[in-house]
């Protein structure tokens, strides 16, 4: 009797102190990191020019962010805002190879907490961290949810493209050897300077990137171990040549708009998904609590709308919205981006279309970070199980569609993409064209296939079909095929040209030497360039498909 009572108080101990343990071992909570995290804005002359997130760091006089985010232009402004309160902010540290920055307030805020402590270990592969941060001057706040990823060495070199690799190194304002926390999602536009915890909501480190590679986007994670550094960092003046990463860090540059007074936004609560789809699901209800004064104005950038599109596993959100020239310039492989509209081209020599200037919409995935692009106004949307690209002339009975198709892999699939990883994509591609041939006969453009290394398990297969040599035909595809794995899952976007019948055709021949850009088109001009310039905006998104934080090996 007695050795079972004793056996009872030791299960019974057992039981408490497990509880106990789990007690201790607090959970993240984002609103109470929402009382510590406030947004900086930069202004000159002509308004609001960057926006990032940052944190009070040991004092409610004292804010972390991101350096980058500064203007190398001495009449700019240092803005934070705490909620709905606004404060100017200088200069009081800068650590310039992390990339950070220590602001002073002169007039604190009450009610806002200070962080005070951060947990130096590296967090573990495949543990998830959060970020907590604004959106692209967003009004309220929302978390990531990341995974940590591995690559070796874990520098931050590893992840620029190789044209920024060159900007950095020769401006000497951040440290490309610089160890980081890499990322296997991807971080917003906007998430510079925000804090990163752990599961239990320890601070590990700070948002950074901004950077840009084409469509996808370049993140980081700077260890917290930095703040020390920062702390008795003795430089509080930007170097001579800080204005050279403007170039790099184009991914947290602002849209110029009209000034927004809170009395237009209150009107617009009217209107349905006008103000409310800026906020999102996930928004930290307190960083917007408190009522808008109608005299309020908010500083001249356009506020982001916030769009997110689940589908299956992915969750994709729209990030930013560049044109075709601006992805090329920030490329690292703008040659491979131009050889997909070589076939276009070909098509169609003797036309002018101006397809620099056009503008796609990227959404990322941060879990993954895969990223998609469709033309500008065209929406993402779930349509009977699929992820499809909807808008005028794009539907699923039309002449024009951008499908996408994922699927989840289980782990002898995996364990093969591992193994032989170009094999396991060139099977995807040739049971496309099988898929394709069950109602037609496709040919593929053989010097079209390839397959981009992204690092990670990441790749990205491209390949090109149509059937315009199939004989007793009267319409006619072309098809553009990209497939996409991470080793977990497989993602596939197809374009649908399906607009080339012996109308078409004829027409085309008919009016060879049309300048698209021209005003004053004859009716079947502007019907031809309407149709050639929804072609190539259909291979430029399907091909943009890729991963964010891509790996680059330098000698």
């Amino acid at each position: 009797m007695q050795k079972f009572t004793q056996y009872s108080l030791f299960i019974a101990l057992l039981c408490f102190t497990c509880l106990f343990t789990k007690t201790l071992q607090a959970e993240f909570d984002p609103e109470l990191l929402s009382q510590s995290t406030v947004k900086v804005l930069i202004k000159n002359k002509q308004g609001i020019i960057g926006a990032a997130t940052g944190f009070l760091w040991r004092t409610n006089q004292q804010v972390v962010t991101s350096l980058h985010v500064l203007s190398s232009d001495p009449a700019s402004k240092i803005i934070v805002e705490f909620g709905k309160k606004k404060r100017r902010a200088t200069i009081k540290a800068v650590l310039l190879k992390a990339d950070l920055v220590l602001l002073k307030i002169n007039k604190p805020v009450t009610g806002w907490q200070p962080l005070n402590s951060f947990n130096g270990e590296k967090p573990k592969y495949k543990s998830e961290v959060s970020a907590l941060g604004f959106n692209q001057g967003a009004l309220g706040l929302s978390t990531r949810l990341l995974r940590k990823g591995y690559v070796k060495p874990e520098i931050l070199q590893v992840l620029l493209p190789p044209k920024a690799l060159k900007i950095l190194s020769n401006s000497n304002v951040l440290d490309v050897k610089l160890p980081i926390y890499y990322l296997d999602g991807s971080l917003l536009p906007g998430y510079s300077g925000s804090p990163v915890v752990d599961a239990q909501g320890a601070l590990i480190g700070i948002g950074d990137g901004g950077l840009e590679n084409g469509a996808a986007s370049v993140s980081w994670v700077i260890p917290a171990s930095n703040l020390a550094l920062l702390e008795q960092s003795e430089i509080s003046t930007l170097p001579d040549s800080f204005f050279t990463i403007s170039e790099v860090f184009t991914g947290e540059q602002l849209v110029r708009g009209q000034k927004i007074s809170a009395i237009d936004i209150l009107n617009s609560l009217d209107q349905p998904g006008s103000f409310w789809s800026l906020l999102g699901s996930s928004l930290i209800n307190s960083a917007i609590a408190a009522p808008f004064e109608p005299e309020q104005l908010f500083d001249s950038y356009e506020l982001p709308e916030f769009i997110k599109v689940e589908y299956q596993d992915f969750t994709f959100v729209k990030s930013k919205s560049r044109t075709y020239a601006q992805m090329l310039n920030t490329s690292a492989t703008p040659a491979g981006i131009e050889q997909v509209l070589s076939l276009l081209n070909q098509l169609f020599y003797d036309y002018h279309v101006d397809y620099q200037q056009f503008v796609f919409d990227i959404y990322e995935d941060d879990r993954s970070g895969l990223n998609i692009a469709v033309p500008q106004d065209v929406k993402l949307t779930v349509d009977d199980g699929f992820l499809l690209a909807k808008g005028q002339m794009f539907c699923r009975t039309c002449d024009y569609e951008i499908q996408y198709h994922a699927r989840r892999l289980n782990d002898k699939t995996q364990q093969a993409i591992e193994k032989k990883p170009y094999q396991f994509l060139h099977g995807v591609a040739d049971q496309h064209q099988q898929d394709l041939n069950s109602e037609g006969d496709y040919a593929e453009y053989d010097n079209f296939r390839s397959i981009e290394e992204f690092g990670a398990f990441r790749y990205i297969l491209r390949a090109a079909f149509s059937d315009f040599a199939e004989p007793f035909r009267d319409k006619f595809e072309l098809n553009y095929f990209t497939a996409a794995t991470n080793r977990a899952a497989w993602f596939q976007a197809q374009g649908i040209l399906n607009r080339f019948d012996q109308a078409f055709f004829q027409s085309v021949e008919q009016n060879r030497g049309t300048d698209c850009q021209h005003t004053g088109l004859s009716v079947e001009k502007v019907g031809i360039c309407q149709d050639i310039e929804i072609m190539y905006k259909i291979m430029i998104s399907v091909h943009l498909t890729s991963f964010s934080n891509k790996f680059f090996i330098y000698p």
